[in-house]
């Protein structure tokens, strides 16, 4: 795929070239995950909401454009040639929407190595779906002092022998783009059933990530992990819900056994 500068000039004219798409494997060996031996199933789900192009008079479409990914999928796309690739559909006239759609899921097919689900949306049904919000205990309530911003896995600890099976979130996480350094905002849930997990202990590991610097997928792997080998959860599942930037926002899910908790749009979403 192409690679680009930050400085390039922004396509409205359809090219699929600009998509650049990279290699999940390398970060998962640092996970201790061996090709072809995923410990989870899971989906990367990508809203735009500024995605346009024209009809075949010339007159504006616009349409909120959902982009389903499986983490089974060899690549992950990087998010700055996804926003470039759209904006070259802005001033590009098609016949049908249904040719949109088509080559939305050939070129993304394409660029991650695995099939691509394509949908586009209304304003009557997205507006119809609205906000929802996360169901759960609220770890930001917690009173605590931080002062350690570097991700350490050891900071996630067990409470004795309870069992629980429990829904936790945060709306506080942050993360860095890796590849221009810039902070990407998430609300992270996590579901689990086992021995207790720690709460303070498991915001303490989640705000050092704020300095850490990994795609939203690979992030998501990560919790999804550390939290597998320091607490061994007999189910669990991750879901990190970023917010937008350049009009899109992803939302990476990851799950041990389960079916994927149900997509849901947050309120800054």
């Amino acid at each position: 795929m192409a690679s680009f500068k930050d400085d390039q000039e922004y396509v409205t004219i359809y090219t699929p070239s600009l998509l650049e798409s990279i290699p999940r494997q390398k970060q998962r060996q640092t996970l201790g995950i061996a090709a072809g031996t995923l410990p989870f199933k899971g989906l990367d789900t990508w809203n735009a909401y500024e995605f346009t192009w024209l009809n075949q008079k010339g007159k504006p479409e616009v349409a909120v454009l959902q982009l389903q990914v499986q983490a089974e999928s060899s690549h992950l796309i990087e998010s700055k040639s996804l926003k470039l690739y759209l904006g070259s559909f802005s001033n590009t006239p098609f016949a049908h929407q249904a040719e949109v759609v088509r080559l939305l899921e050939s070129d993304l097919t394409l660029a991650t190595q695995a099939p691509v689900g394509v949908v586009l949306c209304a304003s009557a049904q997205v507006q119809r779906e609205g906000i929802g919000q996360l169901v759960g205990t609220n770890l930001d309530l917690q009173d605590l002092e931080i002062n350690e911003y570097h991700w350490n896995p050891a900071l996630l600890v067990l409470e004795g022998a309870v069992t629980r099976q429990e829904s936790l979130y945060t709306h506080l996480f942050k993360s860095l783009c890796p590849m221009t350094g810039q902070p990407d905002f998430a609300s992270i849930l996590i579901e689990y059933a086992g021995s207790s997990i720690s709460h303070e202990g498991l915001l303490r590991y989640l705000v050092p990530f704020r300095e850490h610097a990994e795609f939203a997928e690979q992030v998501t792997e990560r919790i999804f992990v550390d939290i597998m080998n320091c607490c061994a959860p007999e189910r669990l599942a991750v879901s990190a819900r970023y917010t937008r930037r350049g009009g899109i926002d992803i939302n990476a899910q990851r799950t041990l056994g389960e079916e994927l908790p149900a997509e849901v749009r947050l309120w800054r979403q």
